[in-house]
This record gives structure tokens, sequence and C-alpha cells, in this order.
């Protein structure tokens, strides 16, 4: 009855005192046909599209809501699922639905876009950099490829120095094939002399506009989106188009502008243009010159802000390329979250990474090492000998916030006899279910003669399993090892 009455107070906390959720106010159909209705939605460390009302429509699974770009600021994010609670009027608490299908986040699957990356291969780079570039382009591809295995995701590259030698890998669908396909030409990009950038861009817009009027999408998906990740080190100086102009340095000219209107106003498939920009100051732009970043900060455009990345060096490529990835991840991602049906009132979806049950930490451990002792030992005891200590502990704590824990440590021991052990604990817990068990107390071994004050350490890994040291000081001193396992709550976050 106790167990059963606790469990139940862990169900109705957890909701209450959680930190990542979606809220609203559910309304089921009045009449066939019409759609289920969230409404009144609020949400904490969770971010969505905004929308005032979200619809939902029935699936096997229950009915289904869609939160469409969906993002949380939890350290694991959406892995390890949300549950569902529904409020209860009559005790004012919420009240987990075991038997509703979790809420899972997933790559947005029934939405395509297209990537286009835009590489400058200028010989200002030089060989080292260049390697550098290469390198931050095939990283941003696998950071992609990690969350579209269905084939989704469209990538395109345009490998450009001067407008006759620009190279184009035309768009397709992003599998483990075809990213090979881009790897190799990537690796086959070489430096040359001049810049032809607006060029580039424009004959990436080219491209996907000509592969998104040919692409079919079924009915089940949605072209969402048309994304251009363009690199230089330098001004534009060999673009030119008869009907366009001759590129140059500010803003005001032509060739600049043609480009800047397509970003900001055309759509492709229905769908905006959004446009990141990377740039390094090259050897060939003069370190006073304040037009650099003004003028190519102008071709970056996203739906809420500019996308401009203005770097010292190529160390920093990666984990810029890296950064936009993850980014367009988490604008794609959607949250897919159930309710059962005919039911009316406030619902809830917490992200939860192991319950209040779980939190609680119980490990067993085994340790070995030695006693010694010091050779100013009173008279008395002047023929003590040293010899193996080994021992059997408990370790238990108990959260106090998300990140700490307090307990204890209990142990028997045995060398000459059997002692015992005990240390008040904390535990200082990390977001990938490690810890740091720290733990200060009192050791009583072989028949008391080496009592003495005990410091204790362990390691929770990221398994079950964590590594303990401890050494007591006393009439006699010991140092020892072990190793433990998690018997209760493997998730201590």
């Amino acid at each position: 009855m106790a167990a059963a009455l606790l469990l139940s107070f862990s169900v109705f906390a957890q909701a209450d005192k959680a930190k990542f959720y979606i809220e609203g106010q559910l309304a089921t159909p009045t009449k066939t046909g019409q759609p289920w209705k969230l409404y009144n939605i609020r949400s904490q460390g969770i971010t969505f599209t905004d929308s005032d009302t979200i619809y939902g429509h029935d699936t096997d699974k229950g009915v289904q809501l869609v939160f469409d770009h969906a993002a949380t600021t939890h350290p694991q994010g959406f892995n390890c699922g949300l549950k569902f609670y529904r409020w209860q009027n009559n005790s004012g608490r919420w009240q987990v639905d075991s038997e509703v299908e979790n809420a899972e986040a997933a790559f947005t699957q029934q939405k395509v876009m297209s990537i286009m990356l835009v590489l400058d291969c200028s010989s200002s780079i030089g060989d080292a950099d260049f390697v550098k570039l290469k390198n931050a382009a095939k990283q941003f591809i696998d950071v992609i490829i990690d969350k579209s295995a269905d084939g989704n995701v469209h990538i395109g590259i345009v490998g450009f120095n001067s407008m006759k030698n620009t190279r184009t890998f035309d768009l397709r669908p992003l599998t483990k094939e075809s990213k090979r396909e881009m790897f190799q030409f990537i690796d086959t990009l070489k430096l040359n002399n001049r810049t032809a950038f607006y060029y580039a861009i424009n004959r990436g817009l080219d491209n996907i506009k000509q592969y998104v009027g040919k692409l079919k999408i079924s009915k089940e998906k949605k072209y969402d989106g048309n994304y251009v990740i363009a690199f230089t080190d330098g001004y534009d100086n060999d673009s030119f188009d008869p009907k366009i102009g001759k590129a140059a340095e500010g803003t005001e000219h032509r060739y600049f502008q043609h480009v800047n209107q397509r970003i900001m106003k055309e759509k492709i498939g229905g769908a905006p243009i959004e446009s990141y920009v990377l740039a390094i100051r090259g050897n060939d732009v003069d370190r006073s010159n304040t037009d650099f970043e003004r003028v190519l900060s102008a071709l970056s455009h996203n739906a809420n802000d500019n996308k401009f990345y203005s770097l010292t060096n190529f160390d920093k490529l990666q984990a810029a390329f890296e950064e936009i990835g993850t980014n367009l991840i988490n604008k794609w991602q959607s949250l897919y979250c159930y309710i059962p049906r005919g039911y009316d009132g406030r619902v809830r979806w917490t992200v939860e990474c192991g319950d209040v049950a779980r939190k609680f930490f119980m490990g067993a451990n085994g340790s070995i090492g030695g006693l010694s002792y010091p050779k100013s030992l009173d008279p008395a005891h002047i023929n003590d000998q040293g010899g193996v200590m080994i021992g059997l502990g408990l370790d238990m704590t108990f959260p106090v916030t998300d990140l700490i824990s307090v307990g204890g440590y209990v142990e028997l021991n045995a060398s000459h006899g059997v002692g015992f052990g005990f240390t008040p604990t904390v535990a200082f817990s990390f977001p990938n279910n490690s810890a740091i068990i720290l733990g200060i107390g009192y050791r009583g071994t072989d028949h008391f003669h080496s009592n003495g004050f005990l410091m204790r350490a362990a390691y929770k890994l990221t398994n079950p399993w964590y590594v303990t040291a401890s050494y007591s000081v006393g009439h006699g001193n010991t140092f020892m090892v072990g190793a433990g396992y998690t018997i209760f709550g493997r998730k201590i976050d």
C-alpha cells in the first residue's frame, strides 16, 4: 500500500515539477469530420512553430498532434521521450496516462528540403586551409545524414573560383551512397585564381529551381525549404552576366542586387530561400576594409534573422558548419504527441529522462587494497602486521536537485578481522547520466586496531558500472580500489 502511494505521488510530482513541457486545453470534435483541437498552448524549455491552435488527426496510436520545428534546451534533447499527463480536476493534480503512446521527436519525415553548399576554391585560401574547408563541408553532410536517412534532404554542391572553373554537383537525395559521391566531388575540388561568388550562388539557386521543378513529392509530404550555405574568403572579382552586369565590391552594384533579391524574395517549390554566409578575410582583403562583412552579411537571410558568420581563421570553420547543421536539424524536427480519443481538458507532455524512482541510486560494490601500519607505532602494537584488505559495500543516494543527490555508504571489510566503514555521501550528476560520488566518514578494521578517518570517491559511468577508490588514515592506513554495479537508478539526472 505504501509503495502504491509513493508511486502515485511520484507521477503527480514529476509533472508538477517538470521544467520541460508542453501544455494545452484539448477539445474533441462535436461533429463528424471535424478535427481535434489543442488551444491555450504554453510551454517551458521546448520551442516550436508559434501557433495558437494545433489540430490533431486520428491514427492507430491515438489522436496525433504535431508540433513543428520543435527543439528543447534539455541536455539530452528529446532522446528519452515525453510522457502524457491529464489534469485531474477532483484532485487538482496531473495524472500520468500510461496507456497513451509516449510522444516522440523525429526528423520531419513528411517534409522535403534542398541544400546547396557553395564553396570558395580561390588560391588565396592556401592548401592547408583548403583541407580544413573540405573537412568542414564533409562534417556538415555527416551531421545532416544522421537525421535524414530517408533521403528527404537533397544536397548539391558548387565549387567555385573563376566563372570558367566553377563546378556543380547537382542536387540529389542524401543517402549513404550519394554521401560517398559528394565526398568524392569535394575531394576533387582544386584551388585556382579569381572569385566568382555571386555567380556561384546564382548558379546554385538555378540548380535548386530546375531540380525542384521536376521533383515528385507524395501527398503525405510537403516541400519545406531551400537553403544555401556559402563560404568565401574574399570579394567577388569575376562574376559577369550581359543581362545583369559585372560584380563589384559594394552593395549598390547590379549583380549583388540581383542575387540579394533572389535570396530575399524568390520562392522555389512554394518555399522561401534561406541563406547562411560564412566569411574569412583572405590575403586580398584589406584589414581596414569595413565594408567586407556588411556586403556579405547582406546575402545571409533567415526567417528570423541574418545568418552571417564572420570567422577569424579556418580552425573555426568546422564548428560553424556543425552549428548550422545542428540548427537546421532542430528547425526540421517535429514532435509527435498523442492523446486518447474522446478526452476533453488540460493535457501536458513532459520530457522525462528517468522517473523519480530511478533517480534514487543504489549500487553494490567490492574493493581490494592494502592495510599498513606506520613505523612509529606505540609499544603495545609494535608487532602488528599489515596485509590485504577486502571490502563489500553499498552506496545509496537520494536526489535533492536535478544535479545533486545525498546519501551514504556502508561497508564490511576484512583483513585480520572483520571491520566496518561508513560515510555520508554527496553525488554530482551530469547530463550524460554519469556522476561523481564523494564521501567523508569513518573506517574501522582489524579488531578496531586501525580505526581511522575515511575519504572515498566513486565515478559512475554512463553504463550501470562505477569505480571506487578510498583511503583511510588512523592507527593503520588503508588504500582500496574497487568496482560497483548500479542496482537502482541507472540514470542519476
